[in-house]
C-alpha cells in the first residue's frame, strides 16, 4: 500500500471539513425500502445493528469472514431463530481481504452498513495487520455496492480516531464532525510515531473512511455515503467472548480498571453506548439529508480517567477499583460538538447508564468476579 503524500493528502483531509461528499439518495429510507447488508456482523456494534435492524422492520443480509466458530456465531443464530431466516439472511466467506467476496451479500440491498474492520491495539505492523484490510475492505465493499446496481445508501462505520489529534490539538480542545487526525500518519519510511499501535489504528480508520469518500466523489458512483465516528464504544454485549482475552477493545479497557488498573494518562476521551452507535448507523441511514456526512457520535459527559474510575466504583462497590487521581493531577478534559446527529432528533444515553449496562455484561459473561 503506498503512503500518501502527508502536506497534500492533510490539504485534502481539511478541506473535506464536515461535507467530504455528496448527497445523491433524497428519499427516506424506511424498513420497507428493500432489504440491507451489514458486514461484520458477528461484531460488538454490528450485533446491536442487526438486533434493531430486525426489531424496526428490514430484511438483513449479515456477513461474517466464517461460520466455523459456533460461539461466535451463536448470538446470529439466535436473531434468526427469533426473527425469522427469511429476514436475517448469514452470509459467510465475505473477506476485507478478498474484495469480490462482497458481492452476493450486497446484491439485491438498498443499503449498506460496513462495520467490517479490524480494531486493536496489539500490532507492530500496522500497515499490514490494520490499515491493508481496514482500506480494502472498504473499497471492496464500495465496489460491491457499486457493481449489484441496487444500492441508495453506505453507511461507513469509522472512528473518532480518524478525528482525533493527540498531541497536535490542546486536550481541552473541542472536537466536531469537521476535524480530521493529521498526527497519525507515517513517514516516508512507513514508521509510525509512538506508540505505534494506537497511531496505526488510527490511521486505519483514516485511510478507510478516506477512501470512501473518495469513491463516493466520482461522478460514476450513483449511491451516497456517509460515515458514524464514535470514540470509545461500551455497553452491552451480546457476542460471546470465550476468554477476556476476546473481549472487545473498549470493553476490555472497562474490565481493566473494574479489575484495578490504573489508566495509562489522565486526561479525558470520549465514551458511547454501543446501542447509540447503532441508531446513529440508523439515524443517517433513514435521514435524506444525512447522506454525504459525517458525524461525531459521542455521549455528552466526557469524564477523565480518574472520574470514569470513579463512576465504575460507584456501580460496582466491590470492585478493586483505583480511583486515585495521577500525581501529575486530575486531567484535562475535551469536550464533543455533537449538534450534526443532535440535528437530525438523536438523543445520546446518559454515561452513567451505559457503564452500567457494560458492567452488567461483563459479572453476567463470567469476566468480572466482584
Amino acid at each position: 500500500m503506498a503512503i500518501a503524500d502527508s502536506a497534500a493528502w492533510h490539504a485534502t483531509l481539511e478541506a473535506m471539513g464536515n461535507a467530504p461528499g455528496k448527497q445523491r439518495c433524497r428519499d427516506a429510507l424506511t424498513p420497507g425500502a428493500g432489504p440491507v447488508c451489514v458486514t461484520g456482523a458477528s461484531g460488538f456494534i454490528a450485533l446491536h445493528l442487526v438486533k434493531q435492524l430486525l426489531e424496526k422492520g428490514y430484511t438483513v443480509v449479515a456477513t461474517v469472514r466464517s461460520t466455523r466458530d459456533a460461539r461466535k456465531m451463536q448470538p446470529l443464530m439466535d436473531l434468526q431463530i427469533k426473527f425469522g431466516s427469511d429476514k436475517l439472511r448469514i452470509v459467510g466467506g465475505v473477506d476485507c481481504m478478498k474484495r469480490d467476496t462482497f458481492v452476493p451479500a450486497v446484491d439485491g440491498c438498498v443499503g449498506v452498513f460496513h462495520t467490517a474492520s479490524p480494531f486493536h491495539f496489539n500490532s507492530q505492523d500496522p500497515l499490514n495487520d490494520l490499515v491493508l484490510p481496514a482500506e480494502q475492505g472498504t473499497l471492496g465493499c464500495l465496489e460491491a455496492c457499486l457493481k449489484v446496481g441496487t444500492v441508495k445508501r453506505v453507511i461507513i462505520t469509522s472512528s473518532f480516531a480518524a478525528m482525533f489529534n493527540p498531541g497536535g490539538y490542546p486536550w481541552d480542545y473541542t472536537y466536531s464532525s469537521k476535524d480530521w487526525n493529521k498526527m497519525s500518519h507515517p513517514d516516508d519510511q512507513g514508521k509510525f510515531p509512538e506508540p505505534v499501535p494506537a497511531h496505526g489504528y488510527r490511521y486505519s480508520k483514516i485511510v478507510a473512511e478516506k477512501a470512501a469518500w473518495d469513491f463516493a466523489a466520482s461522478p460514476d458512483c450513483p449511491f451516497d455515503v456517509a460515515a458514524v465516528n464514535p470514540p470509545m464504544v461500551v455497553g452491552h454485549n451480546h457476542n460471546r467472548p470465550q476468554s477476556a482475552d476476546d473481549l472487545n477493545t473498549s470493553s476490555a479497557q472497562v474490565m481493566s480498571i473494574l479489575m484495578g488498573q490504573k489508566a495509562a494518562m489522565p486526561n479525558s476521551i470520549g465514551w458511547v453506548d454501543a446501542a447509540d452507535v447503532a441508531r446513529a448507523h440508523i439515524t443517517t441511514y433513514e435521514k435524506p439529508e444525512a447522506g454525504g456526512r459525517r458525524f461525531l457520535c459521542a455521549a455528552d459527559e466526557v469524564p477523565t480517567w480518574t472520574e470514569i474510575a470513579k463512576l465504575l466504583k460507584e456501580l460496582c462497590p466491590g470492585a478493586p477499583v483505583n480511583t486515585s487521581a495521577p500525581a501529575s493531577g486530575e486531567g484535562v478534559r475535551m469536550t464533543m460538538d455533537t449538534s450534526d446527529l443532535k440535528n437530525l432528533g438523536f438523543i445520546f444515553t446518559p454515561l452513567r447508564d451505559t457503564l452500567k449496562a457494560q458492567c452488567d455484561s461483563l459479572l453476567t459473561q463470567g469476566f468480572a468476579k466482584l
